[in-house]
Protein backbone atom coordinates (compact mmCIF):
# COMPACT_ATOMS: atom_id res chain seq x y z
CA UNK A 1 0.00 0.00 0.00
CA UNK A 2 2.89 2.37 0.75
CA UNK A 3 4.32 1.65 -2.73
CA UNK A 4 0.97 2.43 -4.35
CA UNK A 5 0.69 5.70 -2.38
CA UNK A 6 4.27 6.67 -3.28
CA UNK A 7 3.66 5.89 -6.99
CA UNK A 8 0.46 7.96 -7.00
CA UNK A 9 2.26 10.88 -5.34
CA UNK A 10 5.08 10.70 -7.90
CA UNK A 11 2.60 10.61 -10.79
CA UNK A 12 0.80 13.65 -9.36
CA UNK A 13 4.10 15.51 -9.03
CA UNK A 14 5.08 14.61 -12.60
CA UNK A 15 1.69 15.72 -13.89
CA UNK A 16 1.97 18.97 -11.97
CA UNK A 17 5.47 19.64 -13.31
CA UNK A 18 4.40 18.93 -16.88
CA UNK A 19 1.46 21.33 -16.70
CA UNK A 20 3.67 24.10 -15.30
CA UNK A 21 6.12 23.70 -18.17
CA UNK A 22 3.36 23.53 -20.79
CA UNK A 23 3.89 19.86 -21.67
CA UNK A 24 1.47 17.00 -21.87
CA UNK A 25 1.90 13.62 -20.19
CA UNK A 26 0.33 11.85 -23.12
CA UNK A 27 2.87 12.97 -25.71
CA UNK A 28 5.54 14.79 -23.66
CA UNK A 29 5.59 17.66 -26.20
CA UNK A 30 5.00 21.30 -25.72
CA UNK A 31 1.34 22.14 -26.07
CA UNK A 32 0.87 24.31 -29.14
CA UNK A 33 -1.95 26.38 -27.79
CA UNK A 34 0.06 27.69 -24.86
CA UNK A 35 3.06 28.71 -26.99
CA UNK A 36 0.92 30.02 -29.86
CA UNK A 37 -1.07 32.13 -27.44
CA UNK A 38 2.17 33.56 -26.08
CA UNK A 39 3.39 34.38 -29.60
CA UNK A 40 0.04 35.88 -30.59
CA UNK A 41 -0.03 37.98 -27.46
CA UNK A 42 3.48 39.30 -28.08
CA UNK A 43 2.62 40.15 -31.69
CA UNK A 44 -0.57 41.86 -30.60
CA UNK A 45 1.35 43.65 -27.90
CA UNK A 46 3.96 44.85 -30.41
CA UNK A 47 1.18 45.91 -32.79
CA UNK A 48 -0.52 47.84 -30.01
CA UNK A 49 2.79 49.38 -29.07
CA UNK A 50 3.24 50.48 -32.70
CA UNK A 51 -0.23 52.00 -32.75
CA UNK A 52 0.42 53.65 -29.40
CA UNK A 53 3.73 55.04 -30.67
CA UNK A 54 2.00 56.43 -33.77
CA UNK A 55 -0.73 57.99 -31.64
CA UNK A 56 1.90 59.49 -29.36
CA UNK A 57 3.86 60.86 -32.33
CA UNK A 58 0.65 62.28 -33.83
CA UNK A 59 -0.23 63.93 -30.52
CA UNK A 60 3.27 65.39 -30.19
CA UNK A 61 3.09 66.69 -33.76
CA UNK A 62 -0.26 68.38 -33.11
CA UNK A 63 1.01 69.94 -29.88
CA UNK A 64 4.21 71.21 -31.51
CA UNK A 65 2.46 72.53 -34.62
CA UNK A 66 -0.25 74.27 -32.60
CA UNK A 67 2.31 75.83 -30.25
CA UNK A 68 4.41 77.03 -33.18
CA UNK A 69 1.40 78.56 -34.93
CA UNK A 70 0.17 80.29 -31.77
CA UNK A 71 3.62 81.67 -30.97
CA UNK A 72 4.18 82.94 -34.51
CA UNK A 73 0.81 84.69 -34.59
CA UNK A 74 1.06 86.22 -31.10
CA UNK A 75 4.66 87.37 -31.45
CA UNK A 76 3.98 88.75 -34.92
CA UNK A 77 1.01 90.78 -33.69
CA UNK A 78 3.45 92.40 -31.29
CA UNK A 79 5.87 92.99 -34.16
CA UNK A 80 3.24 94.87 -36.16
CA UNK A 81 3.06 97.33 -33.29
CA UNK A 82 6.62 97.38 -31.94
CA UNK A 83 9.04 96.61 -34.80
CA UNK A 84 11.08 99.46 -36.23
CA UNK A 85 12.03 98.00 -39.60
CA UNK A 86 9.30 97.89 -42.27
CA UNK A 87 10.68 94.57 -43.53
CA UNK A 88 10.00 93.02 -40.10
CA UNK A 89 6.44 94.33 -40.14
CA UNK A 90 5.92 92.82 -43.61
CA UNK A 91 7.36 89.52 -42.39
CA UNK A 92 5.15 89.66 -39.28
CA UNK A 93 2.01 90.08 -41.38
CA UNK A 94 3.03 87.06 -43.45
CA UNK A 95 3.45 85.07 -40.20
CA UNK A 96 -0.02 86.05 -39.01
CA UNK A 97 -1.62 85.15 -42.33
CA UNK A 98 0.22 81.89 -42.99
CA UNK A 99 0.30 80.54 -39.45
CA UNK A 100 -3.37 81.45 -39.05
CA UNK A 101 -4.12 79.38 -42.16
CA UNK A 102 -1.91 76.57 -40.85
CA UNK A 103 -3.88 76.54 -37.59
CA UNK A 104 -7.17 76.15 -39.45
CA UNK A 105 -5.74 73.28 -41.50
CA UNK A 106 -4.17 71.66 -38.42
CA UNK A 107 -7.50 71.71 -36.58
CA UNK A 108 -9.19 69.95 -39.51
CA UNK A 109 -6.46 67.29 -39.79
CA UNK A 110 -6.38 66.74 -36.02
CA UNK A 111 -10.17 66.40 -35.90
CA UNK A 112 -10.01 63.71 -38.59
CA UNK A 113 -7.40 61.93 -36.49
CA UNK A 114 -9.31 62.34 -33.23
CA UNK A 115 -6.60 64.41 -31.57
CA UNK A 116 -7.40 67.57 -29.58
CA UNK A 117 -5.56 70.78 -30.47
CA UNK A 118 -4.21 72.76 -27.50
CA UNK A 119 -5.67 76.23 -27.12
CA UNK A 120 -2.91 77.82 -25.03
CA UNK A 121 0.80 78.37 -25.47
CA UNK A 122 3.12 76.14 -23.45
CA UNK A 123 4.79 78.04 -20.58
CA UNK A 124 8.20 78.37 -22.26
CA UNK A 125 6.68 80.10 -25.30
CA UNK A 126 4.44 82.26 -23.15
CA UNK A 127 7.58 83.42 -21.36
CA UNK A 128 9.06 84.47 -24.71
CA UNK A 129 5.91 86.44 -25.51
CA UNK A 130 6.14 88.19 -22.14
CA UNK A 131 9.79 89.05 -22.84
CA UNK A 132 8.91 90.49 -26.26
CA UNK A 133 6.23 92.67 -24.64
CA UNK A 134 8.92 94.41 -22.57
CA UNK A 135 11.12 95.33 -25.57
CA UNK A 136 10.97 98.36 -27.87
CA UNK A 137 12.69 99.51 -31.03
CA UNK A 138 15.87 97.82 -32.21
CA UNK A 139 15.96 95.67 -29.08
CA UNK A 140 12.52 94.28 -30.00
CA UNK A 141 13.57 93.70 -33.62
CA UNK A 142 16.65 91.74 -32.56
CA UNK A 143 14.77 89.56 -30.07
CA UNK A 144 11.84 88.97 -32.44
CA UNK A 145 14.10 87.92 -35.32
CA UNK A 146 16.13 85.64 -33.03
CA UNK A 147 12.96 83.99 -31.71
CA UNK A 148 11.69 83.57 -35.28
CA UNK A 149 14.89 81.89 -36.46
CA UNK A 150 15.14 79.58 -33.46
CA UNK A 151 11.43 78.75 -33.53
CA UNK A 152 11.32 77.99 -37.24
CA UNK A 153 14.50 75.89 -37.10
CA UNK A 154 13.10 73.90 -34.18
CA UNK A 155 9.73 73.48 -35.91
CA UNK A 156 11.34 72.37 -39.16
CA UNK A 157 13.43 69.74 -37.36
CA UNK A 158 10.36 68.39 -35.52
CA UNK A 159 8.19 68.37 -38.63
CA UNK A 160 10.84 66.56 -40.67
CA UNK A 161 11.39 63.99 -37.90
CA UNK A 162 7.63 63.39 -37.74
CA UNK A 163 7.43 63.04 -41.54
CA UNK A 164 10.18 60.42 -41.53
CA UNK A 165 8.16 58.04 -39.33
CA UNK A 166 4.51 59.10 -39.61
CA UNK A 167 1.96 56.81 -41.25
CA UNK A 168 -0.04 58.17 -44.17
CA UNK A 169 -3.00 60.27 -43.12
CA UNK A 170 -4.27 63.80 -42.67
CA UNK A 171 -1.61 64.79 -40.14
CA UNK A 172 1.23 63.60 -42.37
CA UNK A 173 -0.36 65.51 -45.25
CA UNK A 174 -0.45 68.62 -43.07
CA UNK A 175 3.17 68.13 -42.02
CA UNK A 176 4.26 67.76 -45.66
CA UNK A 177 2.71 71.10 -46.49
CA UNK A 178 4.02 72.78 -43.33
CA UNK A 179 7.59 71.67 -44.00
CA UNK A 180 7.76 73.75 -47.18
CA UNK A 181 6.08 76.76 -45.56
CA UNK A 182 8.46 76.75 -42.59
CA UNK A 183 11.46 76.54 -44.93
CA UNK A 184 10.04 79.50 -46.88
CA UNK A 185 9.79 81.46 -43.63
CA UNK A 186 13.41 80.68 -42.77
CA UNK A 187 14.47 81.83 -46.25
CA UNK A 188 12.49 85.06 -45.77
CA UNK A 189 14.22 85.68 -42.45
CA UNK A 190 17.61 85.54 -44.18
CA UNK A 191 16.58 88.46 -46.41
CA UNK A 192 15.71 90.75 -43.50
CA UNK A 193 18.60 93.10 -42.78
Amino acid sequence: MNKLLAATALAALALSACKEQGTSISNNQTQGTTDEASIDNSVASDGNMGAAANASADQAYVQNAAASDMFEVESSKLALDKAVKPSIKTYAQMMIDEHGKSTTELKAAAAQSGIPVPAALPPELQTKIESLKTKRGAEFDTLYLGDQRAGHQDTLAKVNAYLAAAPAGPLKDHASKVSGVVQKHLNSLEKIK
